[in-house]
């Protein structure tokens, strides 16, 4: 339980129901992402305009390139605009949005990673046919600032083939946000040996999180089932390994819900000679990866899902959880709605004596304490030391009889 001050009671200010909370920063921001735009591409404009309005992104943030109308694009081609972006991005920017599905790829990189990382051949297979890449630092760390701590911005391609489409993953996005979803979620084993490698690591993820978010293990390796989820609601997620994927839009999906199956060349845009991550977009769910060249069955080059689970569940947005998740991410791209955040922030509620906190954005082993203060600057008075969470949970705080009009909840 916590209290809301300790003045004598004929100095205490009513009872009243809070106006806001501050909460500790557990992710990048709408002012931290740049738009980069596609001029050759009639669509990438529109869905440009459309995202940073829906997203309050500052009009300064926007970069337009000519890059062109074909899908691959060389690496000598690529530094022209690797160093346009270096002249404009700040260090204020942390992350890249593309709004183009054009070119899918640089070289032997895919393009959200040659954004990214910038282009360089050890993000590439050094063997033929493949071998393994360079790892990236950024892989299961800590912090929001990308670009300041790791000097890399993480890119998601806003991947669609229509306005329409564009519009409704946007939708998604944003009605993803502080929903603390907790939806089903599909992590399956096929008869597909190869493409399934990352089985141990799915039954790692369900022991982790299984109760917590409902995850559940399909084990088809033997045949005797179904290798594809179908008719199933409220997805949140859906990992799995295959060429193609049956019934995608059989199921419903959470806001927020991020899929993918474990393949060469799921990573090519918008069509693939295997099902392009396009198919998870318009299927429902709002991100999504693969690669753009050819991996081989090496596992650090797909997401770790335990790792992807725990960044989301903290209160970060697909775009971080989502790269933080991949070891070795130069083959790939990242498509979807970068900034979706379910679990950010939280949820409160009034009853007229106590105001409550639903969040789960309180790591285990940190301690925090609550403050109070007359606006969201502050200035802030402790209030009172919050108990030390030891496992990440959906936690629910009282402040009882609040007499301050924001409150707020910082890192000791």
């Amino acid at each position: 339980m916590l209290a809301g001050g300790c003045l004598p009671v004929d100095d205490q200010p009513p009872v009243q129901e809070p106006q806001g909370l501050v909460l500790p920063r557990t992710s990048i921001e709408a002012a931290d992402l740049a738009v980069v735009v596609n001029l050759d591409d009639p669509l990438s404009a529109q869905i440009a305009e459309l995202y940073m309005n829906a997203r309050a992104i500052p009009a300064d943030n926007r970069l337009d390139l000519h890059l062109g109308t074909a899908s691959e694009m060389s690496p000598a081609d690529f530094e022209v605009h690797e160093q346009a972006m270096a002249d404009a991005f700040g260090d204020h920017i942390q992350a890249v949005a593309l709004t183009s599905m054009i070119p899918d790829r640089v070289g032997c990189m895919g393009m959200s990673a040659a954004v990214a990382l910038g282009f360089h051949s050890q993000y590439c297979a050094s063997a033929i046919p493949c071998s393994a890449t360079a790892q990236v630092d950024y892989y299961d760390s800590a912090g929001t600032e990308p670009w300041s701590d790791w000097q890399l911005r993480p890119t998601m391609i806003l991947a669609a083939q229509s306005l329409a489409d564009a519009q409704a993953l946007i939708d998604r996005g944003l009605a993803a946000d502080t929903t603390l979803p907790t939806g089903t979620g599909w992590f399956v084993n096929t008869t597909d040996a190869i493409r399934s490698l990352r089985w141990d690591g799915f039954n790692e993820t369900i022991e982790e999180w299984g109760e917590l978010l409902q995850l559940q293990a399909i084990d088809n390796s033997d045949g005797s089932g179904s290798d594809f989820v179908s008719g199933e609601q409220d997805v949140l997620f859906y990992f799995t390994g295959l060429t193609h994927i049956e019934d995608i839009t059989s199921n419903s999906y959470r806001p927020g819900a991020i899929g993918d199956h474990l393949t060469s060349f799921g990573g090519r845009l918008p069509t693939s000679s295997q099902m392009s991550i396009l198919e998870w977009l318009e299927g429902g769910l709002t991100g999504s990866y693969g690669t753009a060249h050819e991996p081989c069955a090496i596992l650090p080059k797909f997401p770790d899902t335990s790792v992807l689970v725990r960044h989301y569940f903290s209160g970060q947005t697909l775009i971080e959880a989502y790269w933080k998740s991949i070891a070795m991410p130069g083959e790939g791209n990242f498509v979807g709605e970068p900034l979706a955040r379910p679990f950010g922030g939280a949820q409160t509620a009034w009853d007229g004596d106590s105001w409550s906190i639903t969040t789960t954005t309180l790591q285990p082993g940190e301690r925090y304490v609550l403050q109070s203060g007359p606006a969201e600057e502050g200035p802030w008075t402790e209030v009172r030391e919050l108990e030390v969470v030891e496992e990440w949970a959906l936690r629910t705080l009282q402040v009882t009889q609040p007499r301050a009009p924001w409150y707020r909840i910082q890192a000791r």
